[in-house]
């Protein structure tokens, strides 16, 4: 089976300083030059991936993140893009009608709350950008980072949504890993706030078999359901493969214009793919980001679940976009 998404990190440099992330924090590397993209781009095509999540950091710190956004649809993928908003109204004309899936971070239902959690002053322009995507034609969604200190208030954040006009989907936290905190890890109280804030508010969505999954305790590496090789490809902003996926990366392999040929020969990538989801860092994780893609491959209630919330998503943003 071919792998289904490719988290590609076009930088690592980011203009916030969330609290539960510490990516802005790392020494960034050299960026791959559009060229470098273009080639990377044509090879996840041939390997069959669909989508495309160009993330960092912050992508639209990338002067030419226009054109690789343009680049992608050209080639065909269905491509995402998830910002912090901070430069969105100076680039939105840019990436107009480019980005399939535009998401805008979300941490609390007021200034005080989001700009303390993003540790910048970012609410206003928050709100000012699902206006500006909306004018455009876009359909921007609000992801809402759960936390240990936010998910007694998800009802907040929901009314937020419907005074916006616009869906919030909720993630929660990561568990402890390299680059997050944590004391954030999801609990039983957070997962069950956003199964009961779910059911009272229409506007709100989160994937059923992620819950699922946290809630029986996260990747178990005797019985491992993570596909982080099979289904995700990882690409680091200076053209690494990394392996088995970026959270928990043991290594980065140079691309160097080969990613079809290494990601379909290389050892060291079979060598990974053998032990994807058994690595000791592995035990207990719960990084929807890898696990996502990972739910639809082999057939089990995660499987179901990821499939019955893609199909209730589906339908709730058609209801929507009818409503609008």
């Amino acid at each position: 089976m071919s792998p289904l998404v490719a988290n590609y990190y076009l930088t690592y440099r980011c203009n916030a300083r969330c609290h539960f992330c510490d990516i802005w924090a790392l020494e960034p590397p050299q960026e791959a030059d559009l060229q470098t993209i273009q080639q990377n781009l044509a090879d996840l095509r041939r390997l069959g991936v669909k989508y495309v999540d160009f993330t960092g950091g912050e992508p639209l710190l990338r002067s030419d993140v226009g054109a690789i956004y343009t680049e992608a649809k050209r080639q065909g993928f269905y491509t995402t893009m998830t910002t912090n908003t901070i430069l969105y109204p100076k680039r939105a004309k840019e990436i107009q009608g480019l980005v399939d899936f535009l998401n805008f971070s979300l941490d609390g239902s007021d200034a005080e709350t989001h700009d303390q959690s993003r540790g910048v002053k970012i609410f206003d322009t928050l709100v000012e950008s699902v206006a500006i995507a909306q004018d455009l034609g876009e359909f921007p969604v609000l992801n809402h980072t759960v936390t240990a200190q936010n998910y007694q208030r998800i009802s907040e954040v929901a009314e937020l949504g419907q005074r916006l006009n616009v869906r919030i989907w909720l993630n929660p936290a990561f568990t402890a890993h390299s680059h997050y905190n944590s004391k954030k890890n999801p609990t039983p109280e957070m997962v069950a706030a956003i199964e009961s804030a779910a059911r009272q508010y229409s506007g709100l969505g989160y994937n059923k078999a992620a819950l699922a999954f946290i809630q029986a305790g996260g990747n178990d590496t005797q019985n491992p359901r993570c596909k982080a090789v099979d289904a995700v490809i990882a690409i680091s902003p200076d053209n690494k493969l990394l392996l088995p996926c970026y959270h928990f990366a043991q290594t980065g392999v140079p691309i160097e214009g080969r990613l079809y040929d290494l990601y379909r020969q290389s050892e060291v990538v079979e060598s990974y793919r053998q032990s994807q989801g058994k690595l000791s860092v592995c035990e207990g994780c719960t990084v929807w980001c890898y696990l996502i893609p990972s739910f639809f491959m082999g057939m089990d209630k995660y499987w179901w679940l990821n499939q019955v919330t893609y199909a209730s998503e589906f339908l709730a943003r058609k209801r929507f976009l009818q409503r609008v």
